[in-house]
């Protein structure tokens, strides 16, 4: 016994719906699994306290990474986010002496970490601002020795300008004495003769 049939464009358009139900369905899972955020990477864990200016969690967290980490990629990220921690210019343990010692140690034991070029670029960074520091300060030892040479020679120029003034006055006073003397020895050679005593007959 043959069932009924049904007609040709009826036969397509269930098909049709099937396909398109079946669509829908699988669009919607898709959409849905692409809406879900996805986990977040071990980057964004260790960088997201900082974001927040919470250093001392930073810091912990890292510290803690660092003395439980495994796998070398946990260890890197630990090192150098420890020495953002003291770099950061926001950061209560800013040291960039600290920061200078985690990034060596992360450039020394995991040469080709993905963390390099970043590393180096701040190893860089704190090299020059160190080199800089120091020619400021010889530069200023080298202002302040001569200040204090500029001003020790102001102290003996004025010392030997007292010597000087003092070496003319007594010049001077010696010229009166002398002129004073020249006057006397004139008038005693102008006829004022020393008056001799009476003789008692």
């Amino acid at each position: 016994m043959i069932g009924p049939r049904f007609p040709l464009n009826t036969v397509q358009v269930a098909i049709f719906l099937f396909c398109f139900f079946s669509l829908m369905g699988c669009s919607s899972s898709f959409l849905s699994l692409h809406r879900t955020s996805p986990a977040p990477s071990s980057q964004a864990l260790s960088q997201g306290p900082m974001e927040n200016s919470d250093f001392i969690r930073f810091r912990a967290e890292n510290e803690e990474r660092l003395q439980q980490c495994r796998q070398a990629t946990e260890c890197e990220s630990a090192l150098f986010h420890l020495g953002l921690a003291y770099i950061s210019p926001e950061s209560p343990y800013r040291d960039r002496y600290k920061a200078l010692e985690y990034f060596n140690v992360l450039l020394g034991r995991y040469p080709r970490s993905s963390w390099t070029f970043q590393t180096r670029t701040w190893v860089a960074l704190i090299n020059e601002q160190v080199r800089l520091e120091l020619n400021q300060r010889q530069l200023q030892a080298g202002l302040n020795k001569a200040r204090a040479d500029l001003h020790r020679a102001k102290t003996d120029l004025r010392t030997q300008e007292n010597a000087v003034r003092g070496l003319k006055d007594q010049l001077d006073r010696s010229q009166e004495i002398d002129v004073e003397m020249e006057r006397r020895e004139r008038e005693l050679l102008q006829g004022k003769e020393i008056p001799t005593p009476r003789e008692n007959y």
